[in-house]
């Protein structure tokens, strides 16, 4: 436990934009949708984009209190009133209600003309404006930082394309007040395909309306191909400016996933539509209802997981409740919160995010450029987005420490509820706050609102008489201390996790009591980066941002390329005081300056490199030497930061580039990678292929005991749970729905010649129609007569499914993913079924979800088979008679690779085993490749038998790999149900498979393929009634001598031998047992009744013992 000190000493020490209007504005509480004292535009526009041009006629609904006053608007000065029911008169001199105050990150507001409207008090009727002219301000990029911004326009009407905003004041502006509209557009007849996104619902062709108070008035419109589908109630939509089904469908995924995410966090989405639009420039804007995302945005493949569910969110946050922005802008910070941080606080890394939030303030803030986060509107450079971004959010994360998740959210829920489609200010979310929570929360808000700056943290220890320790925690700031709640660690020899205290600090200088000094071997304060401060530069590797962030900067010319490098350093400087200096003319570096060094031959380089050791860079004639590999001076562009080593506070930069032709590149790239510390690029356009950040150990917050001669447990430091959890991309409901129906009593166990196994060969068929797959030889269903022992002649069936390929080039090698879904049918002697939940309905219901994914969001370069085999269980006789017909004029035998699903539903925590990985060489590489994508780990097997189809593709030269989640104790008995299944876990293998088709079905180039072993494995064509079981549960991943169980069924022949987990069998009747295909070999040769004995091996015992086998 932890005793307050009752004394205290004193010493001396990222991608995303709303478009919306920041601007301050009137509070309107009680607004409802539909209110009739809005203001409504009701317009309709004529828009010829080969002109630039538009002719609108806005029919207004004015609010009864502007009746009987003099108005004053704005309208872009590009457009000429030509008609009006009341007198207008221009008049440069006329003021708008709100002033000058349009500061919108879309743009600038664009140059206007000013008129004046009086409005008799007797007016009953709606204000009709018409007016007409071009609109085409070019889209530029206006800040300096790359990074933080993309090109601007405050409106633009062309031949590419329309995009129109408050910014371009293209409705006349009144006022800051919300609004409400309707609108309906035609199209000259060169643009007659094009189509408008705005906004709201749709209202007839090219038409828009919403009754919700707005901020604004967007008009998009191009020639788009138009996606929609359902997301329950909202209707998600795709506009692209190219057909992409495949692209589209990821998007409406999306949708759907993230407002199942949202909607239960925060209440009901507050629109009808959410719609992706792709922009005719790069852009990444959010508006209410829709994100207006470039051409090269949108198809960056972690924009789905990065940005996109930002801009969704920002439909609660920005776009469903507006900031008060006269009074700071707390919208960002929480989309922030509840979108990039959440999505890294779910991968376990949340912490790092908000140390990186940090490590912004640290670098890109200075004294001047700080300001509290009531002044904050919109980001337009990188200190106003390390604190209207970063602080904010910060403020949020501190608010949830403050109140516990269920109080936060629960606020959240009531903010949305209160304030939607109205304004709030950081006043209204202390009030609301305050009252849920029965705490007087002003102060907070005070702190973190109103005062600028941050707290800065040190932390001593020292021994006490009695085993006790002394731990004294500084605010080094000079300004007046902080209020804050700081978690704090305390790591004890002997314990497998710390002691983690609260501590509530209100002075510059106070302290705890810790017990058993003895055992503490160290204290860590913030752990998890909870409390919003000034980093120490100690705990923050130097990095690429520290450098673009410097107030003062030098850049040291090589002698060679003047020119080239001038044009990168002149860039990167923008907007800082910075010096060009020739190497030739320094005896040293500049000490009160961050420093670039420039070119690999630059006569400062060994002063880099000494900079760098610490890191554990190694300096070669062609080469650098990193911790995690080597990097190649020979077509490439790198970059290294170290500390300045004149003044640690600073920093030192040095790039290479090899061929100038990528310097361009270079210039435009960098800026994105603040956040590094080294960093390599190939190609004369830079593609990064190498980054990362330097450790950093040190840190004022960390104490360490001097003699402890142990090292300290941090990793198990655990970072607290998510605040909620993505859902999964594999729905367990789904999963479930085929699980349930194939284990059903009226499908008869599936069992070979049945009724029930006919009914689930046609619902499967009836799966692979509805999931868009193509039928093979215009049917699913793909059967044959075959001579079964002990069945006679049968009716077989496998179930076909494909998606076509595009090469045709590759169209004779298909991939094909299969699952079997026969199963042992019912007891002979009791009737009883056995329903093969596991076994195999967990791989039929994985098949079925990813052909349905895949159908709908995937055009593979070569085809993919989907195929369901029939008779597995009786000696793999669907997937051989697949291999040797030729189905769909296929020649399976020239297929490129299998892939098999049996028994995959009880991961349930394990590692997911994969068997025949030795088939080719990049089986493993592809493997190991997924799991670092999706985070599932895999393994691969010791020990392989010839017990699934894939052997069946083994043994045709195909390579083949069978997913396996691992044994149990219910296998091939009555007690394999469904609700035993790992639906979760079954998700998790859905999307490894996902991703392992979608590798394959794209290669081009061949597998190196290894079949040395395929001869070796021999199937069995007996029938599963009459085959012998001892009940031993095998241990796949054992590689000693003989097999290894890890247990053993409750009454088979084993059990009642005494086997126990762990035995190893070396011995079966006296012949040695090599591997499990020989022990399984053995079992086929025996019979139910048999007397057997084995030789086990038990811990250091060999033991004999005496078994009885019983039939399946």
């Amino acid at each position: 436990m932890l005793l307050r000190l009752g004394y205290s000493f004193f010493l001396g020490f990222a991608l995303c934009w709303t478009a919306q209007a920041q601007s301050p504005s009137l509070n309107e509480p009680g607004t409802t949708p539909g209110t009739p004292d809005l203001l409504h535009h009701s317009l309709s526009i004529d828009l010829d984009p080969g002109r630039e041009s538009l002719v609108v006629s806005d029919r207004m609904r004015l609010p009864q209190a502007w009746l009987g006053h003099n108005l004053q608007f704005e309208l872009n000065s590009g457009l000429s009133i030509t008609a009006s029911n009341l007198p207008i008169s221009e008049d440069p001199d006329a003021q708008v209600a709100s002033g000058d105050v349009i500061d919108s990150t879309v743009a600038q507001e664009a140059e206007v003309k000013r008129y004046r409207i009086s409005v008799p008090a007797s007016f009953s009727g709606e204000l009709e404006i018409s007016y007409s002219g071009t609109i085409n301000d070019l889209a530029e990029q206006s800040s300096p930082e790359y990074a933080q911004s993309f090109a601007q326009t405050s409106g633009i009407i062309s031949g590419e394309g329309v995009f129109l905003s408050r910014a371009s004041v293209w409705v006349p502006l009144f006022d800051d007040r919300l609004i409400t509209f309707d609108l309906s557009a035609r199209f000259a007849p060169s643009a007659s395909d094009w189509t408008t996104v705005s906004q709201g619902q749709p209202a007839g062709l090219n038409g828009w309306q919403t009754e919700h108070p707005q901020e604004e008035i967007y008009l998009i419109a191009a020639e788009f191909t138009h996606y929609t589908e359902s997301a329950g109630r909202v209707t998600a939509s795709a506009y692209l400016r190219n057909p992409d089904r495949n692209l589209a469908t990821k998007y409406l995924d999306a949708t759907a996933r993230y407002l199942t995410l949202y909607e239960p966090m925060l209440g009901d989405y507050p629109f009808s539509k959410f719609a992706l639009v792709e922009n005719f420039w790069e852009t990444g804007f959010g508006m209410p209802s829709f994100t207006l995302l470039g051409p090269r945005v949108i198809r960056f493949p972690f924009i789905l997981e990065s940005s996109y569910p930002h801009e969704l969110l920002h439909n609660w946050w920005g776009n469903g409740v507006y900031p008060d922005y006269a009074t700071g802008n707390w919208s960002e910070g929480l989309t922030a919160y509840l979108a990039d941080h959440l999505f890294r606080e779910m991968d376990g890394t949340g912490h790092e995010y908000r140390k990186e939030m940090l490590a912004r303030y640290k670098n890109y803030v200075s004294e001047g450029e700080d300001f509290p986060l009531s002044q904050f509107t919109s980001r337009n450079s990188a200190a106003t987005q390390a604190v209207g971004y970063g602080k904010t959010l910060m403020l949020w994360h501190m608010l949830r420490i403050e109140l516990g998740d269920e109080l936060f959210i629960d606020g959240l829920r009531q903010f949305y509820d209160r304030y939607q489609f109205q304004r709030a200010s950081f006043a209204d979310i202390e009030n609301l706050f305050s009252e849920l929570s029965g705490r007087d929360l002003s102060a907070f808000f005070e702190q973190w609102v109103n005062r600028t700056g941050a707290p800065q943290l040190a932390v001593t220890v020292e021994e006490l008489n009695g085993d006790r320790a002394r731990i004294m925690f500084a605010q080094t700031q000079f300004e007046e201390p902080y209020s804050l709640r700081v978690p704090v660690a305390l790591f004890y020899e002997g314990e497998t996790e710390p002691q983690i205290y609260d501590i509530s600090l209100t002075q510059k200088t106070e302290g705890v009591i810790a017990e058993e000094f003895g055992r503490l071997q160290a204290v860590l304060v913030d752990p998890f980066f909870d409390v919003f401060r000034a980093l120490d530069r100690e705990e923050t590797p130097p990095t690429v941002g520290e450098l673009f962030g410097a107030d003062k900067i030098a850049f040291v010319m090589p002698s060679e390329d003047k020119l080239e490098w001038s044009l990168l350093a002149e860039s990167f400087a923008e907007g800082a005081d910075f010096e060009l200096i020739d190497a030739d003319t320094l005896d040293q570096l500049p000490s009160n300056r961050s420093v670039w060094v420039l070119g690999k031959d630059n006569p400062f380089v060994p002063a880099v490199s000494s900079a760098l050791d610490a890191f554990g860079v190694a300096w070669e004639p062609d080469q650098i030497r990193l911790a995690d590999g080597e990097v190649s001076f020979e077509n490439r562009s790198t970059v290294l930061v170290g500390r300045h080593p004149a003044n640690p506070d600073l920093a030192l930069g040095w790039i290479h580039i090899d061929e100038l032709v990528a310097l361009s590149g270079l210039i435009e790239k960098l800026p994105h990678y603040g956040k590094y510390s080294y960093l390599s690029f190939t190609g004369e356009e830079p593609t990064n292929d190498v980054k990362g950040i330097w450790a950093s150990v040190d840190s004022p917050l960390r104490w360490v005991k001097p003699e402890l001669d142990s090292s300290v447990a941090w990793e198990s430091l655990v970072p607290p749970p998510a605040i909620a959890e993505l859902p999964p991309k594999y729905l367990p409901e789904q999963l479930a729905r085929h699980t349930s129906v194939l284990t059903d009593p009226v499908m008869q166990g599936r069992g070979l010649g049945s009724d029930g196994l006919a009914r689930a060969a046609h619902y499967i068929a009836e799966q692979f129609r509805e999931a868009g797959l193509q039928p093979v030889n215009g049917t699913y269903i793909q059967p044959w007569q075959q001579e079964v022992p002990d069945l006679g002649q049968v009716t077989m069936a496998n179930v076909l499914g494909m998606i076509p390929g595009s090469d045709a080039a590759l169209s004779g090698a298909p991939v094909v993913l299969g699952a079997h879904y026969d199963h042992l049918g019912l007891n002979g002697e009791t009737g009883e079924f056995f329903p093969g939940a596991d076994d195999n309905a967990s791989g039929i219901s994985v098949l079925i979800e990813v052909a349905r994914k895949l159908a709908r969001a995937f055009t593979p370069q070569r085809p993919i088979l989907f195929v369901a085999f029939t008779g597995e269980e009786s000696g793999l006789l669907g997937s051989d008679y697949f291999v040797n017909s030729s189905p769909g004029g296929f020649q399976v035998s020239s297929a490129f690779a299998m892939v098999n699903l049996d028994a995959v539903g009880r991961l349930d925590g394990r590692t997911l085993q994969i068997f025949g990985t030795e088939s080719a060489y990049e089986w493993p590489f592809m493997a190991q490749g997924i799991g670092f994508t999706i985070g599932m780990s895999s393994q691969f097997a010791a020990q392989t038998v010839a017990s699934s189809d894939h052997v069946s593709f083994l043994n045709a030269g195909i390579p083949a790999i069978h997913l396996f989640s691992g044994t149990h104790l219910d296998y091939h008995q009555p007690t394999d149900t469904a609700d035993k299944l790992d639906l979760a876990g079954m998700g998790d293998v859905a999307l490894w498979v996902e991703e392992a088709i979608v590798y394959l079905a794209d290669r081009g180039d061949p597998l190196r393929v290894n079949l040395g072993r395929a001869s070796q494995l021999s199937v069995s064509s007996s029938t599963t009634a009459r085959e012998a079981v001892l009940g031993t549960v095998p241990d796949f991943a054992y590689r000693g001598r003989g097999i290894r169980i890890s247990g053993v069924s409750p009454g088979s022949g084993a059990e009642l031998a005494g086997l126990q987990a762990n035995d190893v069998i070396l011995q079966f009747n006296g012949q040695a047992v090599v591997s499990l295909q020989t022990y399984s070999d053995m079992l086929r040769a025996a019979a139910p009744g048999d007397a057997i004995e084995i030789t086990v091996q038990r811990g250091e015992q060999t033991l004999n013992v005496s078994a009885t086998l019983q039939a399946r």
